[in-house]
């Protein structure tokens, strides 16, 4: 009997989840094949680290060493997906099963000058570039005296925002000293359009957050809307007044989309790059094999039956869509049926606000302080143990 073609775009949290939740026999009744754009798996969640400069090599893992050996690995480009087939850049490949986790993009929502003048967060490779290039600025300031060199712009002030301003402060203040710069010339400017920064928590929770961000010398913009960004600073609006912030590092952080594969994939209707999905995953188009694909992570809008709202992408949701994916597959290839829904009740959730300190929910009450940040690193931790064992908590940059 000819063996089931199962493809698998992207090595993200949903994709892996998907992979490690399977039972070996399981793996061994189809064929299974990854495709990523490149060799190796990282912690999303931990980019905002490496753009810091306070984490390097210890947030990825060779995919070789991770995956199950029943899985088969390509190293490609994915272009386009089609009825029957992927396209990559270097190949054609068709499948009976589709699962896609192919990620995010950044999203500038139009405002003028972001995708010319700022950085993004998006990958380990971006996460690189800005810490290489904010060393630079350090460094050319020693030679040009230029301060603002020494000035960088946050857009945005949910997770990835408050995350990386923290670090950012902290790590900043480190190479100051390194490099004999004085500490307190360095301005750092968190910029949030909402009334509140982290809006997915309490405004107690809120006030706790940015007082902390303001300890850590980060001066913090609230309700000021991002209407154009130019290579020396951005123009916000706050209330009537308008005002431009100077500085020669801007990092957008304000809105991510689903992979630019599913916009460049006509076979599929999306919308910010997302396809809508129901309960089982699948596209809720019709289509010819809609219930042959699944859509895992960011690139899937799935809305929430309570609140009629789309949940937020989060690695969270990915990895717990991924072991639901596990449990359809294996009913599939067993030829049982599958009826059981996805439902997902969010979890714990934690914002790390710089070392030693993190605040968010445990069991629906509010935490913050060392305890919210030892917590955000067993969360941590428990995904590594997952991919790679015990190992992965001696994992050193």
């Amino acid at each position: 009997m000819k063996q089931a073609k199962i493809l698998l775009l992207g090595a993200g949290y949903g994709c892996l989840s998907v992979l490690k939740n399977l039972q070996e026999n399981t793996l061994k009744q189809a064929k299974f094949t990854l495709i990523n754009n490149n060799a190796y798996h990282y912690h999303t969640i931990l980019l905002h680290e490496v753009s810091s400069g306070a984490k390097n090599q210890s947030t990825c893992y060779d995919l070789k060493e991770i995956l199950p050996k029943e899985v088969g690995l390509i190293v490609d480009e994915v272009l386009s997906i089609e009825e029957t087939k992927v396209i990559t850049k270097n190949g054609t490949y068709d499948y009976d099963y589709l699962i896609i986790g192919l990620g995010f993009q950044s999203d500038s929502f139009g405002i003028k000058g972001i995708e010319e003048y700022s950085l993004s967060i998006t990958s380990f490779s971006s996460a690189l570039h800005i810490k290489n290039h904010i060393q630079k600025r350090l460094e050319t300031y020693l030679q040009k005296k230029d301060k603002n060199d020494l000035k960088f712009i946050v857009c945005g002030g949910g997770f990835t925002g408050i995350e990386f301003s923290a670090s950012l402060a902290q790590e900043l203040h480190k190479k100051a000293k390194i490099l004999g710069i004085n500490p307190s010339d360095i301005e750092i400017f968190c910029v949030e359009a909402m009334p509140h920064i982290l809006p997915m928590f309490d405004q107690n929770m809120s006030k706790i957050a940015c007082q902390r961000l303001e300890n850590l010398g980060i001066k913090v913009l609230e309700n000021s809307k991002i209407l154009e960004c130019f290579q020396d600073g951005i123009l916000i609006q706050n209330q009537d007044e308008n005002k431009k912030i100077i500085a020669n590092t801007i990092i957008w952080s304000a809105g991510v989309k689903g992979s630019s594969v599913i916009q460049n994939s006509p076979y599929f209707q999306s919308e910010r790059s997302k396809i809508k999905i129901d309960h089982f995953l699948h596209p809720l188009q019709e289509l010819p094999n809609k219930n042959k694909i699944f859509v895992v992570g960011d690139c899937g809008a799935l809305q929430d039956p309570v609140t009629n709202r789309f949940y937020p992408p989060t690695a969270q949701i990915a990895t717990r869509e991924g072991k639901y994916l596990s449990e359809a597959i294996e009913a599939i290839l067993s030829d049982k049926d599958f009826d059981k829904p996805f439902t997902f009740a969010s979890g714990n959730s934690v914002c790390s606000l710089g070392k030693n300190y993190a605040l968010g929910t445990l069991e629906n009450k509010n935490i913050f302080g060392f305890k919210a940040y030892i917590l955000k690193r067993i969360i941590e931790n428990i995904w590594n143990l997952k991919i790679k064992g015990f190992s992965s908590l001696f994992k050193k940059d």
